[in-house]
């Protein structure tokens, strides 16, 4: 996972930075989590860092990101180190994320679909899961499961291309490419069905399991109009989830 992302790790920034990552990702992550004021946050697969930049100017405590990528964490240092805000980037497998101490919030955005077999996915769930201190929650964005594969240029005007290896199944390879003005690049990845998350969630200890669908910022719609998201609204290529780490037992 972490080779594929050093080699273009400076041009990802541009990706993350597409339009359908800030007025629909992003904005309904931040959605989702609601007001992480005071909150201790770890953004797993934390890449370039634009995800912890975002939840520490939002007023979060402590944020660590955690990566595998020694080349995308040289940039979000960089960027740490240009601009201050006082985020923590440390390289370790999700697997062992439990080893930074206990958080409030677990952020995931397009990381858990580099597991390449359930029980992979059950190992990245579990790591998260001994991340969390009790009563914790954990956010992720994904792929959708019903995401359009047939026409691989469904999602381009967002900048977009998805492909399917076989059969629509849990695990089943998965390329996504991501198009800019002046780059491109393809991420390999696997794909995976809310059942096949769910299952793994529920192993790794997790409940209160629900679904949400992707929305696009007001700010969105009025820089492309209401027609220009009709398409991607109809079949989302994202989907969220969010989960809890109950309580310990009185």
């Amino acid at each position: 996972m972490s080779s594929q992302y050093d080699s273009f790790a400076t041009t990802y920034r541009k990706a993350v930075a597409l339009d359908v990552r800030r007025y629909v990702d992003h904005f309904s992550l931040t959605r989702v989590l609601g007001d992480v004021t005071g909150k201790s946050v770890l953004d797993v697969g934390c890449g370039t860092g634009i995800i912890t930049r975002m939840l520490k100017q939002r007023g979060a405590g402590r944020v660590v990101g955690l990566d595998l990528s020694e080349g995308m964490l040289a940039v979000a240092r960089a960027e740490e180190e240009r601009s201050p805000l006082g985020i923590e980037y440390v390289r370790r497998d999700i697997a062992d994320a439990g080893a930074l101490g206990r958080f409030d919030l677990v952020t995931a955005s397009y990381v858990l679909p580099h597991a390449s077999s359930p029980e992979h996915l059950s190992a990245m769930c579990r790591g998260i899961y001994e991340a969390l201190a009790p009563g914790g929650r954990f956010v992720a964005v994904q792929p959708s499961d019903a995401l359009e594969v047939n026409d691989p240029d469904f999602y381009r005007t967002y900048g977009v291309r998805a492909s399917v290896e076989g059969r629509l199944e849990d695990a089943a390879p998965m390329k996504v490419t991501a198009t800019m003005v002046d780059a491109e690049i393809t991420i390999s990845a696997h794909y995976w069905t809310r059942g096949g998350y769910e299952a793994a969630l529920r192993r790794a200890g997790f409940g209160g399991i629900r679904w949400r669908s992707p929305e696009v910022a007001p700010e969105g719609i009025e820089a492309f109009g209401e027609s220009f998201w009709s398409n991607y609204l109809a079949r989302p290529y994202a989907m969220l989830f969010e989960c809890t780490k109950e309580p310990a037992a009185p």
